[in-house]
């Protein structure tokens, strides 16, 4: 599939060599990553032809999908405006034209807005107002950087298809755009996103957005977030890899992005577009490009023994980004902060959170019995899972920097 999704010299004839079963295991896979519709946008000629007709589905249920994004949003807007609610729109259809060519190319579950302190709670009041309810799932919000998700279900009932033009959207307020609570990093300049916010408008839809310069540097932050979150990030860094490319040689905004951007937030956006040169063969225009052959050494280092590591997670859990994340960090005691973060976990859920668990995305069923055996299973399951992680994380670490003590002069 990475080959496949390359920009600079893509190669589709692994996939026409896929098997019917290792078609059903990839497509399933790419739905979680959302990287679908990216995969239907290659020449298909030569996949099965039941591959080729699930893609063109999926293609015909996001495009109809997009009219209930457009209306759902337009009603939310209506709604913060007569509340007095300022906010921004971010992710989501925001990254069409640069980021996918058109939103109706782009898998969208949740509309997220970002509120200034003084309009969010007035925004939450305001949806509520319209039917919308706090979502009454079991997940933890500690390292959320929005209020809990507002929900509004009525009688829809999942039916397998991610792309279901009838699925409702949930809405997400955030309350930052960058958590130095959760990131232990501070980026002060982050106010200034506010604004310097713009209107714009895609397919007929007008919002007000994070300028240009801003919003690609938002995007290089949730990048960073995720990848310090272990989260999935390969569609973020995807999409990055479509606009790095096709703005290699826009040299006005590259101009107006260094002169607008601090060393210290374009450092941070170098180790993003690190990862789209190396997972997508992007092109860059010579300031990215410059930025990424100014990351420091140690941090050039990590990048390129485990700019893998973010891949390998989606498959087998690991906490490689730790080292990167603690080259970031200014004190040694933020510094301990998150290594008892990363390998103490904080957080045990109760014996209602077992039929909750999941593994990589995917729901993980519990074993019958009684939900005491379930929930020792499950403590048993973590610490093991844990305790793999970490024990994984130390070899990984000790296999990068014990070659760098022994050959150092």
């Amino acid at each position: 599939m990475l080959s496949a999704l390359q920009l600079s010299r893509p190669e589709t004839t692994p996939l026409k060599q896929l098997s019917d079963q290792e078609w059903t295991s990839l497509l399933a896979f790419s739905d979680l990553a959302h990287l679908t519709l990216q995969i239907a946008q290659l020449p298909i000629t030569g996949f099965p032809d039941w591959v080729i007709e699930r893609l063109k589905t999926n293609l015909a249920d996001n495009a109809l999908r997009f009219d209930r994004v457009k209306a759902t949003y337009r009603e939310a807007a209506e709604a913060l405006k007569q509340a007095g609610a300022e906010h921004v729109v971010i992710k989501g259809f925001t990254q069409a034209p640069d980021y996918v060519a058109h939103p109706r190319l782009r898998a969208q579950s949740d509309i997220d807005l970002f509120c200034p302190p003084e309009s969010i709670d007035a925004a939450n009041r305001a949806l509520q107002a319209i039917g919308y309810r706090p979502s009454t799932a079991r997940i933890s919000y500690a390292q959320a950087d929005h209020q809990v998700t507002l929900v509004r279900l009525g009688d829809w009932q999942w039916r397998g298809n991610p792309f279901d033009p009838e699925m409702p959207l949930s809405i997400e307020l955030h309350f930052c755009l960058w958590s130095e609570r959760v990131s232990h990093i501070r980026i002060p300049e982050i106010g200034l996103f506010w604004e310097r916010r713009t209107m714009r408008e895609v397919d007929g839809l007008s919002f007000c957005c994070l300028s240009p310069v801003d919003h690609l540097a938002h995007l290089t932050l949730h990048i960073l977030r995720n990848l310090f979150l272990r989260d999935w990030i390969i569609h973020h860094v995807r999409e990055l890899a479509v606009f790095l490319h096709a703005h290699a040689d826009d040299e006005p905004f590259w101009e107006t992005w260094h002169e607008t951007h601090s060393p210290l937030l374009r450092s941070y956006a170098a180790i993003a577009f690190h990862y789209a040169r190396n997972w997508f063969g992007c092109l860059l225009h010579p300031l990215p490009a410059h930025e990424i052959d100014s990351i420091p050494a140690m941090r050039h280092s990590w990048l390129n023994c485990f700019s893998g590591s973010a891949l390998e997670l989606m498959f087998h859990p690991n906490k490689d980004s730790v080292w990167l994340h603690l080259g970031l960090l200014a004190s040694q005691q933020e510094r301990w902060k998150l290594l008892k973060r990363t390998f103490i976990p904080a957080v045990i859920g109760p014996i209602g959170s077992v039929p909750l668990q999941e593994r990589n995305r995917r729901p993980v069923q519990p074993r019958g019995g009684h939900r005491w055996q379930q929930y020792i299973a499950y403590l048993v399951s973590r610490s093991i899972g844990h305790g793999s992680a970490n024990l994984s994380t130390l070899v990984r670490w000790l296999g990068w920097r014990l070659p760098q003590h022994l050959f150092m002069p």
